[in-house]
């Protein structure tokens, strides 16, 4: 019994081993790629009103990517050409990228950061950002940012359309988590919808 159940694991084991795929992981250049997300937000800074501690003003955020990153895929695939319509960028990214904010109340931010993206079916993508922005707003007007360093973080979905353009929602929160300063900051959140463009070149 011992040995058939030994024999049976060893079948197993090689045939898990004999799906496993290899891959490689490469630095591309890349076509310039822009995305825009309009949404609603909401300030959680202490004395918020009802309404400016809901989801009801308008803002959005802009990112424009570096021309690089650095990606992780089955050798086939970089063979790919950029308008196979049967293919929807790689496994996983890293991509460096530049961070625009505007509220309706004039508060904005820009900075730098990442971008890592998670394949997780055909056109559909996890994708996580991270960057340091600086923000400048008016201290009279409470849209939920203040003046100084902060982090910007955005969560969100992505799904592709076409070869070059994808859509996708997504959570956006901005603040210092007293890390960068040890006041407060901003403490704003952002529930958002986006369309990405990549302008490819044939």
């Amino acid at each position: 019994m011992k040995k058939l159940v030994l024999i049976v694991a060893t079948i197993y084991s090689i045939s898990i081993y004999s799906q496993v795929e290899r891959v490689v992981f490469e630095l591309e250049k890349t076509p310039l790629k822009v995305s825009i997300n309009p949404g609603v937000y909401r300030s959680r800074l202490p004395g918020s009103s009802s309404i400016e501690s809901s989801f009801r003003q308008p803002a959005f955020f802009a990112q424009v990517y570096f021309p690089f990153k650095r990606s992780l895929d089955t050798p086939s695939n970089f063979e790919r050409s950029t308008f196979d319509s049967t293919y929807y960028d790689r496994l996983f990214t890293a991509s460096p990228l530049a961070v625009f904010h505007l509220t309706e109340k004039g508060g904005n931010g820009i900075g730098l950061g990442q971008e890592l993206s998670f394949k997780v079916a055909k056109k559909t993508f996890i994708k996580s950002q991270l960057a340091i922005l600086w923000v400048e707003s008016n201290a009279q007007k409470n849209d939920g940012l203040k003046s100084g360093l902060n982090f910007h973080h955005y969560w969100y979905i992505s799904n592709y359309f076409s070869q070059n353009i994808a859509f996708s929602l997504g959570y956006n929160h901005i603040s210092n988590g007293k890390i960068l300063s040890q006041q407060l900051g901003a403490v704003f959140d952002m529930l958002t919808i986006g369309v990405c463009v990549t302008f490819l070149k044939k």
